[in-house]
């Protein structure tokens, strides 16, 4: 073999070392702020609630695996929530707890479009702040295990490349005059094509379970199209193997049709539409089997007499001209690849996934540089070449090992946030009350809320959200009287019915969540209640003291808590099970139970006293306040005073006993999987909230 030159060894060890930049720099990446797959989340990364949630839901732009998607909260009291897939679209998290303090949610979603396992995490908080990292955090680059995966993949997708060159040059050698000694192998790659596609296969299915297990497999592989195209390529390959032993002359429909199914089980297969994103990515890949494969497979060759030598130049010359053919396609289908994964030009500098497929054209241009020398005769380095054209199949294994390329990640960043439903919610001027069947939210709205013909309009929410809605069973009478309600919606039910005021509306929720909720209505109309409701939060505000005894459900039994609240940054919590917390400023002291050491964190943020589960964020507006009567509680006359608002996205309804001096005395909060009451007293008594003792 001749020396290789050294302005060639220059061209190889900077491809090489560029290529080890960049693994390295995917090895250790840094988590990143970034949106991921999830579309919305309720609640949102970062925020602040008065109170938890009865229910986490992330919504994702793509179809995922009911199976294998997760997410699990984790509360400040160290209690473990966990939930699955909904619905195609959505997971959700069921909360039994109102603990003050910071949440963190941690998710995981396998992708019905491409299998690709992705993860990522956010924080909220209830009664405090949430600091540093509160935001969604999504990694940009492949974490450790899908790099792993992906070097078998370049193992899988070498040797696949290697056959089908082989197999091309095979062909080229019979041509006559024969070249006897060009007879790369083919057995011998496509077995190392498919014990490390089933490496593959089987680690993203391990990547993808929550624990490692045999129905974790099971459950990957027999879900959706990118299950298919898996078993499908494993079948090709195996196929390949045994028709390479027996019939190696029809070894290439196997190879190819393995090829198609790596392209369908790649990112290829989230492109729209799916046809054309896996036919460019199928081109692609045949193309560099019958030119990178090719070369690889020549890499492989030891000519008689070396390749100086009139043999070898012979057969370079027969595969001169599939090359540079195979070259252009490859090219061609890569550009139209590069387009349906970047957003924009600049990606290819601004994200890790463009800089790994800006080294793979400079690699791709250093093979072709040591090519066209080789097809004018100056020089052959086949050995080059082959190493070369090694570390392109590395590069394209560690793009498809990227959890979302650029233009996916850019399509979600445009729609998070940007989904909306015409529900039939609360406007002002309505009339708005809300209640409880079952674990089914049941709010209901009057308008015009006069005397005389009203629409009558239902807005349910089951814990398992609005698309649950829409299964539900549901009756409506007014004294009795049956009334013919029609959709307007998967949550929204509507009928006309005519009001004197003062009338009894039951409503049933038949099925699964059956339950009902009774409706006293006011005399019509109702007396408005915004000037109520300011005096209510002036007043309260103003407290310095005060205690909460609360119930939350729908858990059975309840969730029982008691709270007292000292004026600024004070307060204390003690659960039904034991679960203690103390926060005296920016300090947090917190044990499991009555008879464990106390814990001690300085949080960073202090909670702010006083401060209610009806208050809402700045710009936020308070819609259908509305006097509904009055009630004696605790010997202490009161209005009843009810609204509605959204707080997070998500449909709320309040209802206030307040006392003539503006003390809330009983408030009830409704929204999604969190029916909440809060008992509140000892108003301005003085008692002080202390760290705990030692």
């Amino acid at each position: 073999m001749p020396t290789v030159p050294p302005r060639c060894s220059i061209i190889v060890a900077r491809a090489t070392m560029a290529a080890i930049v960049v693994a390295w720099l995917l090895i250790v990446p840094a988590p990143v702020e970034a949106h991921a797959t999830v579309v919305s989340s309720y609640p949102q990364p970062g925020q602040k609630l008065e109170s938890a949630p009865g229910v986490v839901v992330l919504e994702f732009s793509e179809p995922i695996n009911s199976r294998l998607s997760r997410a699990v909260v984790r509360s400040p009291g160290g209690e473990r929530f966990s939930g699955t897939a909904s619905n195609a679209h959505e997971i959700q998290v069921r909360l039994a707890t109102n603990v003050t303090g910071v949440y963190r949610v941690d998710w995981t979603t396998v992708s019905l479009v491409d299998g690709h396992t992705l993860r990522g995490s956010f924080e909220f908080g209830v009664g405090v702040t949430p600091g540093q990292g509160s935001s969604e955090l999504a990694s940009t680059v492949p974490p450790v295990p899908d790099l792993l995966i992906a070097l078998a993949r370049a193992v899988e997708d070498g040797a696949l490349l290697f056959a089908l060159g082989a197999f091309a040059l095979r062909r080229l050698a019979d041509h006559k005059p024969c070249v006897s000694w060009a007879r790369p192998r083919t057995v011998a790659p496509l077995a190392l094509a498919t014990v490390a596609g089933l490496v593959v296969v089987v680690g993203e299915a391990l990547n993808a379970a929550p624990t490692p297990s045999p129905a974790a497999l099971v459950d990957f592989l027999t879900t959706g199209l990118p299950a298919a195209t898996r078993l499908g390529r494993l079948a090709a390959e195996g196929t390949a193997l045994a028709i390479g032993v027996l019939a190696p002359d029809l070894v290439v429909v196997p190879i190819v049709f393995a090829m198609v199914c790596l392209a369908a089980a790649g990112h290829a297969a989230a492109v729209q539409p799916t046809w054309l994103g896996v036919a460019f990515d199928s081109g692609h890949l045949v193309a560099a089997g019958l030119w990178a494969g090719g070369i690889l497979a020549v890499a492989s060759l030891r000519p008689p007499g070396g390749w100086r030598e009139e043999p070898a130049r012979a057969l370079l010359v027969r595969f001169a001209p599939l090359a540079l053919g195979a070259f252009a396609l490859t090219v061609a289908f890569g550009a139209l690849r590069a387009t349906q994964e970047l957003s924009r030009p600049g990606d290819l500098l601004d994200t890790p996934y463009g800089l790994v497929l800006s080294v793979k054209a400079m690699l791709v241009a250093a093979m072709a540089g040591l090519s066209l020398r080789a097809w004018r005769r100056r020089l052959v380095l086949p050995r080059s070449e082959g190493a070369l054209a090694a570390l392109v199949i590395l590069a394209a294994a560690l793009l498809e090992a990227f959890p979302l390329p650029p233009a996916r990640a850019s399509a979600v960043d445009d729609t998070a946030g940007g989904q909306s439903a015409d529900l039939a919610l609360p406007r002002p001027g309505d009339l708005t009350l809300a209640g409880t069947a079952g674990d089914v939210l049941v709010g209901l709205t009057l308008r015009p809320g006069q005397p005389g013909a009203n629409e009558l309009l239902l807005y349910l929410l089951p814990v398992q959200g609005e698309e649950a809605a829409a299964g539900l069973r549901v009756t409506v009478s007014v004294n009795g009287r049956p009334v013919s309600l029609s959709s307007c919606g998967s949550p929204c039910r509507e009928a006309a019915v005519d009001l004197a005021g003062g009338e009894r509306i039951d409503v049933s929720v038949g099925g699964e969540r059956s339950g009902s909720s009774t409706f006293q209505l006011p005399s019509l109309p109702a007396a408005d209640g915004a000037e109520l409701l300011r005096r209510t939060q002036q007043r309260m505000h103003a407290l310095h003291s005060y205690r909460i005894d609360e119930t939350l459900g729908p858990a059975s039994p309840p969730v029982q808590t008691r709270y007292s609240f000292q004026s600024p940054d004070r307060l204390g919590m003690t659960t039904a099970s034991g679960f203690q917390s103390v926060w005296v400023g920016k300090m947090r002291y917190s044990r499991a139970g009555p008879d464990q050491p106390w814990q001690r964190e300085d949080f960073g943020s202090a909670p702010q006293v006083p401060e209610f589960a009806w208050d809402l964020p700045p710009g936020q507006a308070y819609v259908a306040p509305r006097i509904l009567g009055s009630q004696t509680i605790d010997g202490v006359r009161t209005e009843e005073l009810s609204f509605f608002a959204e707080i997070g996205g998500l449909p709320t309804w309040f209802r206030l006993l307040v006392d003539r001096t503006g003390l809330v005395h009983h408030a009830e909060m409704l929204t999604q999987g969190h029916f909440m009451e809060h008992r509140i007293y000892d108003v301005d008594a003085p008692f002080v909230i202390a760290p705990p003792a030692g």
